[in-house]
């Protein structure tokens, strides 16, 4: 596995809508471990493909111990709980904002191979799922913070 270079602002890739993903096979497979590991090294909770360079729809959002969790070409089916509470993100190094995201949501997405599912998060994973996936639509943190 590798360690990938974080994109970060103010560099316009970020501000793109990903692609959905077509092909399941061993270059997707070593992207999301190449992530996974990305993520794990930089202290993070997530990371989408876009934050290394990649204008794909996935990402993995870390859920406990070494265990990520794969959501490819996600779709938000419905949330609960709306909370504020304070971000960070990799791609935007020492600036952490207010943002209000949903402490329960539901997605559908696909796995590493092509295969349908859908997932129920909370707390921590649920944030950043919401997160990644905004990243996969080019919105930033920044571009939903709390305005004091």
């Amino acid at each position: 596995m590798a360690i990938l270079e974080i994109v970060k602002v103010p560099d316009e890739l970020l501000k793109k809508i990903s692609k959905p993903v077509t092909a399941f096979d061993g270059l997707l497979h070593t992207l999301l471990d190449d992530m996974k590991e990305t993520v794990k090294r930089a202290g993070g909770a997530g990371i989408a493909a876009v934050q290394v360079g990649y204008l794909m729809r996935a990402c993995v959002v870390w859920l406990r111990g070494d265990e990520y969790l794969e959501l490819i070409n996600p779709e938000y089916l419905e949330g609960k709980r709306l909370k504020k509470g304070t971000e960070g993100c990799l791609s935007i190094p020492e600036t952490f904002v207010r943002v209000a995201r949903m402490q329960w949501v539901k997605f559908r997405a696909q796995d590493r191979y092509g295969r349908f599912f859908e997932v129920e998060l909370k707390g921590l994973p649920a944030i950043c799922a919401q997160h990644e996936l905004d990243h996969m639509n080019g919105i930033l943190i920044i571009d939903v913070a709390e305005v004091k």
